[in-house]
């Protein structure tokens, strides 16, 4: 039986990427992307669509000309958009979907959180799972003079799969020993922060296989290492959690905390944990 396998991974461009060679517009490029994902949404979920203009491309009467690749998380969706070639309109042209045969080295890499969250939804539902705080404590051993440090164990739940995947998050934020407001920001930020990261690896370990018949399923990665070593008096949970709302551009800032500005850590700090 065919099965495919979709980890919580940004995916690969081999078998999962599309090219169109040749459109016709005349309008914007947002509403290009938005068209083309109206159109192609329709065979699977899309990790990225990306339009540009041909260098030949002059405006004339016939048009602007532009090209655009469409990654898919599946397989099986990609191979599905190849087979409407020259059966899909978009303007005046009928586009021709093609398969890309240069493709980038691969380098593995996770999904935003977002990203994650929303891959789940689309193969399960909304609702499909829920999440609860286990252990929320700041780490003073870890400490330096000038940043607070918290660690943040979560566990997300998939009620109708019997499924639960755990994550460690720590997180640091810079302070200024001068400034006593500051030190409630960072102690603020490095908690939020840790809750980030470990939703993130929680979500990280889901699985989900395709199988040929269609059936869709979810396991959870045991073998991936987390960064904390779990220990069982964190089991009593001290806030449960079903959904947070955050800004998924200021996500990358997760990863340098020692550059972020007290203002850009006021702005992270307007929505409530």
């Amino acid at each position: 039986m065919d099965i495919e396998v979709i980890p919580m991974e940004v995916p690969r461009d081999e078998g999962h990427q599309v090219y169109i060679p040749s459109i016709v517009w005349n309008q914007l490029q947002e509403e290009l992307e938005h068209e083309l994902d109206q159109r192609f949404s329709a065979f699977g979920l899309i990790f990225r669509i990306s339009v540009f203009k041909s260098k030949f491309s002059t405006e004339d009467i016939d048009g602007v000309e532009w090209y655009a690749y469409i990654i898919f998380y599946s397989v099986y969706g990609a191979k599905k958009a190849l087979k409407q070639s020259g059966k899909i309109k978009i303007g005046e042209t009928e586009i021709q979907v093609r398969k890309k045969h240069h493709y980038r080295p691969h380098t593995k890499r996770e999904l935003s959180l977002q990203k994650a969250q929303e891959l789940l939804t689309f193969y399960f539902g909304f609702n499909c799972w829920s999440s609860e705080v286990v252990y929320m404590e700041r780490e003073p051993e870890g400490e330096t003079p000038d940043h607070l440090r918290y660690a943040c164990m979560v566990r997300v739940k998939m009620p109708r799969e019997g499924l639960c995947s755990e994550g460690l998050g720590v997180a640091e934020a810079p302070f200024s020993p001068t400034a006593p407001s500051s030190r409630g920001i960072a102690h603020m930020t490095a908690r939020r922060f840790a809750y980030h990261s470990a939703m993130k690896i929680a979500f990280s370990k889901f699985i989900i296989i395709i199988l040929g018949n269609g059936k869709i399923t979810v396991e959870v990665d045991t073998t991936q290492e987390d960064i904390y070593v779990y220990d069982p008096a964190w089991d009593n949970p001290v806030v449960k959690v079903n959904e947070i709302n955050y800004d998924p551009d200021a996500e990358e800032e997760c990863e340098d905390l020692d550059d972020i500005t007290e203002e850009e850590l006021n702005a992270l700090l307007d929505a409530p944990l």
